[in-house]
This record gives structure tokens, C-alpha cells and sequence, in this order.
């Protein structure tokens, strides 16, 4: 593992142990409703290919009570052979928005990830972040992926989306 990679890991970490600490803190009677879906694209951040950046698109789509499907794609735009495109299709469970006014929902799950870089992979993945509700109708995210495979990865996205 890179220094790069275990920094990103240490950073979501650090997210995930924060979210995790004031999740009691959250009034559930006044909590805002997990079940909005959006579709959206941003900035994928980390172990893509030939670069440290790219563009990513993602979505959440509500399944079950606190239970969503998050798929998402992150490519480095150097469609050659050397370049590389991160499928991402983790099932989340979203917690209880952890702020007084209920936009701030973080996520923590897993799944499976498939990359194209040179022969290609597939493996496990490990994924949380969170959603930041702008307005009823944007939202703002955030997401570190651990992609498990020969050369593991860890990636990440930032971006808006529009949500329905």
C-alpha cells in the first residue's frame, strides 16, 4: 500500500469514526427521511490509471428502510490501454442524518468493484461517505472506495447530484 493509499484510508477513517461518534446524538423522531434517490457526477479522486483524477458518476437508489443501491463510475478520461474506468456497485446502509436540521446522512457498505486497468479486475469493496442535502432537490456527496483486488485502490468522488 502507497503512502497516498494509506492516507486516503487514515482520511476515511477518521470520517467514518467521527460520523460513527455522533450518530446517539441524533433525535430519530425529528430525523429526515433516508429514501431520496438522486443521480450525479463529480470529481473521482485517487488510484485511477494513469492520474490522480477524473470524472465520476454516481446515483443512489433507495431499496429497503436505511438499505440503498450506490452505483457509480470513476475514469481517468485516458480511454488508451494504459488509461482506467472503476465500475462500483456497493450496497449501502444510511444512517440517520447526524445534524440538527437533518441534511448531513452519512453511509458505510460493500460490494463489488471492476476495473479496466490493463488486464482488468474484479473484486470486493468497501465503500462510506456522505450526503449533504443542498435543497430538496440537490445534493452534495462524498464517498472513499477501497476496490480489493491484486493492486488495491482506494479512490474517491465528489460531486453534486440532483435528486427525485
Amino acid at each position: 500500500m502507497t503512502m497516498k493509499t494509506r492516507s486516503i484510508a487514515a482520511i476515511a477513517l477518521g470520517l467514518a469514526a467521527a460520523s460513527m461518534a455522533v450518530l446517539p446524538m441524533t433525535a430519530n423522531a425529528q430525523a429526515a427521511p433516508t429514501d431520496y434517490n438522486y443521480v450525479g457526477a463529480g470529481v473521482g479522486i485517487g488510484d485511477l490509471g494513469t492520474g490522480d483524477f477524473g470524472l465520476s458518476v454516481n446515483g443512489k437508489v433507495t431499496v429497503a428502510d436505511h438499505v440503498s443501491v450506490r452505483p457509480g463510475v470513476i475514469s481517468d478520461l485516458n480511454f488508451s490501454n494504459t488509461g482506467e474506468t472503476v465500475f462500483l456497485l456497493p450496497v449501502t446502509y444510511d444512517f440517520n442524518p447526524i445534524t440538527p436540521n437533518g441534511r448531513l446522512m452519512p453511509y458505510v457498505g460493500g460490494g463489488l468493484s471492476v476495473s479496466t486497468e490493463g488486464a482488468g479486475a474484479v473484486g470486493p469493496l468497501v465503500t462510506g461517505g456522505v450526503d449533504y442535502r443542498i435543497t430538496d432537490r440537490v445534493v452534495a456527496n462524498g464517498a472513499v472506495n477501497w476496490s480489493i483486488y491484486g493492486n488495491s485502490q482506494v479512490n474517491g468522488t465528489v460531486g453534486l447530484g440532483y435528486s427525485f
